[in-house]
């Protein structure tokens, strides 16, 4: 059975009153923990003001070796711009927190079988025991629940649809491949049912090669593992949703003078849609309009031509029975 409990103190909780009537958590962004498979494990939760029913639950896996949970922070990067989409549009945003691997970089067990700097948790089990606990509190169903994540939160994204498809109702993604030498299992098998993917990857990425290759191979040695290319993941969830064959619907969109170059959104309409999004001259950064990463050698540039909780967001809602 999966416990919670709020961490108070140490400046982790940030909350007004819930008001009276509502279930669930404090409005606002609170920590909270929850026992998993034996281990306390953390995240943290944005409930809007007044809200008495969610339309949906959203959780946001961040990526590894950065800020952890604190990309829930406003303005500390651009996957904390779910809190204020969350706040007009009526959903709750959970934030789940990865473990330290040996390097000590806070990150996730996904699908890689040659990520040698990874966490060896079960990070598999949390994310299930935390969707259904949330799940649970709010009593929506599966259908009104989504995944999204940046880099590894992308690549760990992908490996919870493998394991549990019938948690989720779509995902999305920001600069994250399929792996090329995946784990043995669900993640070696893949998804058994389609499931709609909305993907953004830049074409200059250094981090995680839209060409595939070695994530992050700042040291030369490939110790991070290798990702199949961005068109080549893409195409995998085309054939799976029975979109194979299908003509997108293109369109570029060119708002910001001071990026790499524009957004090219191509959309694979079905029954489990697909959309995919080739940020040219883009870098690792999600994109964002609000929350403005620097250009650097590791990073590259970010795209701002687009805002990538709400793209990811105008997706999830179209989803919504």
């Amino acid at each position: 059975m999966a416990l919670l409990a709020a961490c108070g103190g140490g400046g982790t909780t940030s909350a007004a009153p819930q008001p009276p009537g509502a279930p669930g958590y404090p409005v606002g962004l609170t920590t909270q923990t929850i026992q998993s498979g034996g281990v306390t494990r953390q995240f943290r939760i944005h409930v809007p003001p007044a809200l008495q029913a969610p339309r949906a639950i959203v959780f946001v896996l961040h990526g590894g070796g950065g800020l952890g949970m604190g990309v829930a922070d406003t303005g500390a990067h651009p996957l904390s711009v779910f809190r204020p989409v969350a706040d007009r549009e009526g959903f709750v945003v959970v934030y789940p927190g990865g473990l330290p691997a040996p390097s000590g970089d806070v990150g996730w067990n996904d699908c890689r079988s040659d990520n040698f700097n990874g966490s060896s948790a079960d990070d598999v089990r949390f994310l299930a025991d935390l969707v259904d606990l949330i799940k649970s509190t709010y009593g929506l169903p599966s259908t009104r629940v989504f995944m999204a994540g940046g880099s590894n939160g992308g690549l760990m994204s992908f490996a919870f649809a493998f394991n549990h498809p019938q948690r989720i109702a779509a995902i999305a993604v920001s600069s994250a491949n399929l792996p090329e030498n995946p784990k043995s299992g669900a993640c070696t098998s893949g998804l058994q049912q389609p499931l709609p993917v909305l993907m953004t990857h830049g074409t200059l990425d250094p981090q995680m090669p839209y060409g595939g290759g070695c994530v992050a191979d700042f040291g030369g040695a490939c110790l991070r593992g290798r990702v199949t290319s961005a068109q080549a993941t893409r195409n995998w969830w085309l054939t799976l949703n029975g979109l194979a064959s299908a003509q997108p619907t293109e369109t570029v969109i060119e708002r910001s003078a001071n990026d790499a170059g524009p957004a090219n959104r191509f959309v694979y309409a079905g029954a489990r849609p697909v959309q995919w999004w080739r940020l040219d001259g883009a870098g690792h950064s999600a994109a964002s309009r609000t929350v403005l990463i620097p250009t650097t050698v590791d990073n590259g540039a970010q795209n701002r031509d687009i805002e990538f909780a709400e793209v990811a967001w105008e997706f999830f809602a179209s989803l919504l029975p």
